[in-house]
């Protein structure tokens, strides 16, 4: 074999990861592309319909000596791990209808035409034979739960963990050990996203007004409470973490007449009363929330008649933990060469993610019907809902941070809501 034309094939070298004595054979199709294939792991010919089809999306029939494509009868999932899956289809013949397994589980199973000899390779390659039917029971290999792994190898995806519990993490613990870092950032008005996306819709939909008492949920270091005070409003942030240390701090030194609390959001009631304010504004934290309906029951709860109740989040379906951003090639500094990849959308899981900080940030993902089916249920009705979108006039000034980039996906999502006058 001609080593310095060898390419591996791209099926082939994630097998053996898993299955130390799978063969890695040359790959003699798609070699320009992400997934250069050997001629076992490329595509065959439905005989029914004649099209080409991806050797995981058809079946063989050893009976009939046919070959059936997905798309030419109804297939059947069956979930079972092997290899690098957990799940494969069955797929009747067309003419027998007898359910066959598709290529890569007969292969995995010893029953790919190849294996049997039904059929002879028309290209140059090792065809395996899996070890655990020389054994008793079958062989067990690690299991990657999806393709994610192997397209997130492909750019540079930020590193991030989901978590069955919380026993080593927690909302207050994370942002205690993010406040030295974080708090000089807040200090000076906030980072790229809350001084040119997210701030100025906030403060637009809370319109602060001369002695209004507005509520600063999870208020941090107190960049909202500092901007919404200069307004004439009274103001009262509430943070459980060290971040509402530097808010009161500042206060010594700014004397705004900001009231600052250490407690958690999910505690309101013990501290306030209903119909307490007149406004509540909670700035990029309800996602950082463990108790988060409880946490919007209590806010609707202090809140007065007709009340203002304004929130910010990451958004749900385009930011971290739903959905991921990937670089093509991985050292590319141009956004046209940048990928949105959805994670999983319905997985409330907690999310531990690493950008890179002195500590990881803890994120509670919840789907945007979570959040509104809250405030309906707690009697806050939707007045607004900004998505904000990068300007002309932000890319101009900006084009590394928003051009094909916050243009084309919202990466926060920014609400606002009035109380019924008939709660």
């Amino acid at each position: 074999m001609d080593l310095q034309g060898f390419q591996p094939c791209f099926y082939c070298f994630e097998y053996n990861k898993v299955a130390t004595d799978y063969p890695i054979n040359n790959a003699m199709y798609n070699r320009e592309k992400f997934t250069p294939r050997c001629f076992l792991h490329w595509q065959y010919e439905c005989s029914k319909c004649g099209k080409m089809t991806h050797f995981n999306g058809i079946a063989w029939c050893s009976d009939c000596k046919e070959f059936t494509c997905l798309f030419c009868a109804d297939e059947k999932m069956v979930r079972k791990e092997f290899l690098i899956y957990d799940y494969y289809y069955e797929i009747p013949c067309h003419k027998c209808n007898n359910l066959n397994s598709a290529l890569d589980f007969a292969e995995y199973n010893g029953e790919h035409p190849f294996q049997i000899g039904n059929l002879q390779p028309e290209e140059e390659i090792v065809v395996w034979m899996p070890i655990y039917k020389k054994e008793i029971e079958p062989q067990e290999f690690p299991h990657k739960a999806s393709g994610f792994e192997r397209v997130c190898s492909l750019g540079r995806p930020v590193d991030f963990k989901k978590l069955d519990s919380l026993e080593e993490y927690d909302p207050k613990s994370v942002w205690d050990a993010l406040a030295p870092s974080w708090a000089p950032v807040f200090g000076i008005g906030g980072d790229f996203h809350h001084k040119n996306l997210i701030l100025p819709h906030v403060f637009k939909m809370i319109n602060a007004q001369q002695d209004e008492r507005i509520l600063d949920v999870a208020c941090g270091e107190g960049n909202v409470a500092r901007n919404l005070a200069k307004s004439g409003a009274k103001i009262t942030g509430i943070d459980v973490s060290k971040m509402v240390d530097f808010a009161i701090e500042r206060e010594k030194k700014d004397k705004l007449g900001i009231t600052y609390l250490k407690l958690y959001a999910e505690e309101l009631m013990s501290k306030f009363g209903s119909n307490s304010f007149d406004k509540v504004v909670c700035n990029m934290a309800l996602m950082d929330i463990e108790d988060c309906k409880t946490t919007i029951e209590n806010i609707s709860n202090v809140l007065k008649e007709k009340g203002i109740f304004v929130f910010s989040i990451t958004h749900p379906a385009y930011a971290w933990p739903a959905c991921t951003t990937l670089r093509v090639p991985k050292d590319s500094q141009r956004n046209e060469d940048k990928l949105r990849v959805v994670i999983d959308y319905f997985d409330e899981r907690p999310t531990l993610i690493h950008y890179g900080l002195e500590a990881p940030i803890l994120q509670f993902q919840r789907p945007i019907s979570s959040y509104l089916n809250e405030l309906v249920k707690n009697n806050l009705i939707l007045l607004e809902m900004i998505e904000p979108k990068a300007s002309e006039e932000l890319i101009e000034k900006f084009p590394r941070d928003a051009y094909m980039e916050y243009d084309r996906f919202p990466d926060i999502l920014v609400v606002k809501t009035i109380k019924r006058s008939d709660f």
